[in-house]
């Protein structure tokens, strides 16, 4: 299963990058390729959302859907996300917010996989590259509402 890890340091303390990262429904306004982000359920440290996206490959333009299940743990500066149903065959991973000086380095590491029969190993690795800027877009979307 195909993995990506990207981190990034944010100038702002952790508890509030934290608390922002759990706002998960401000994040459309920021990235240009999520088309929403609507909260299904929020109890205590646990979220579901419902998201859509727009897969941009070549030529190529298609509307991706999923829900997710996010579990944030304040204590730890941590959250682990898994995927309850949608386009995706598997996605799941954590967030890791780790203080550094005034600043705060954070982690976001997942999992996923794509059911689409017949793609070759051309096309995976579009896909790869896609998910891996989609998650630099989420980093960078987080920085900017942090230090905005």
């Amino acid at each position: 299963m195909p993995n990506v890890r990207k981190e990034i340091i944010v100038n702002a303390p952790p508890e509030r990058v934290f608390a922002i990262a759990r706002e998960v429904e401000r994040f459309p306004a920021v990235m240009h390729d999520l088309k929403s982000v609507e909260v299904l359920e929020r109890e205590g440290a646990r979220t579901v959302s419902r998201w859509v996206s727009v897969a941009e490959i070549g030529p190529l333009s298609r509307e991706v859907v999923w829900e997710e299940e996010e579990f944030w743990d304040e204590d730890a500066l941590t959250g682990a996300f898994k995927l309850v149903k949608g386009d995706l065959k598997s996605y799941g991973g954590a967030w890791m917010f780790t203080p550094e000086g005034g600043s705060t380095r954070v982690v976001l590491d997942f999992d996923y996989e794509i059911d689409i029969p017949l793609l070759g190993a051309m096309v995976h690795k579009i896909i790869h590259q896609k998910m891996m800027d989609n998650c630099d877009s989420l980093l960078k979307a987080l920085k900017r509402l942090a230090e905005g």
